[in-house]
C-alpha cells in the first residue's frame, strides 16, 4: 500500500521530521513527495513514527473498504 506526502501531512507530520527518513534504499524525500512509499518501506526504517503512519494509512484504507 502506498503512503503519500499528503497522508503524512494529514496525520500531522512536519517536513523536518519526515526528512529524517531519507535518503534510504535509493528513495529521496523528493521521490516520497512525488510518488509516495509503501507501508513496508516505512516499517523498514525502524522509526516508530513511520510505523505509526503506515498503520494509520492501512486502517484508513480498511475503513474506506468497509464503507464501500
Amino acid at each position: 500500500m502506498i503512503v503519500t506526502h499528503d497522508d503524512a501531512k494529514a496525520f500531522g507530520y512536519c517536513n523536518a521530521g519526515l526528512r529524517k527518513w531519507f535518503p534510504r534504499d535509493g528513495v529521496s524525500f523528493d521521490d516520497f513527495r512525488q510518488q509516495g512509499v509503501t507501508t513496508d518501506w516505512l516499517r523498514a526504517t525502524g522509526d516508530a513514527m513511520a510505523s505509526r503512519l503506515a498503520e494509520a494509512v492501512e486502517q484508513q484504507h480498511a475503513q474506506q473498504q468497509e464503507a464501500a
